[in-house]
């Protein structure tokens, strides 16, 4: 009986633990949710295909980022601040067309004089600064 005890309280142990790894309970979507969402019947415009990541699941049926959506509820009364992006790259070409309207000009400095104008400690940053060094056969 006293070598019996060890065991018995071995298989005891083991069941207990294995009961208190069960698996967690299963949460599933209640039925009466999904017929409420509206389903698109119909082919995608030329439209909502360019756009469709703006758009939203439930307000358009299509299931997109709902960009607009934000745009409309959450940040519309809101103003945004003026940022600067700097492009690191290995070159780009600065004439380029897309980026006639929307490339960043240091209008503090005088293109090609060989001075700091600006005195921020870069010569002739126009589009910015070169940290590449000596590779200024940039376009």
């Amino acid at each position: 009986m006293i070598r019996l005890f060890p065991k018995s309280l071995f298989v005891l142990s083991l069941a207990f633990l294995l009961m208190g790894c069960g698996a967690p309970a299963l949460v599933s979507t209640p039925i009466e949710n999904i017929d409420t969402t509206p389903l698109k019947v119909s082919d995608l415009t030329d439209a909502e295909k360019k756009n469709w990541g703006h758009l939203d699941l439930v307000s358009d049926t299509i299931p997109g980022m709902s960009v607009d959506k934000a745009y409309e509820e959450i940040i519309k009364n809101k103003k945004g601040d003026k940022v600067i992006v700097a492009v690191v790259d290995s070159g780009m070409d600065l004439k380029h067309e897309d980026l006639d309207d929307v490339l960043w000009t240091n209008k503090d400095e005088k293109a090609g004089d060989g001075i700091d104008n600006d005195n921020n400690g870069y010569v002739d940053d126009i589009y910015g600064y070169n940290f590449l060094g000596e590779s200024y056969n940039e376009q």
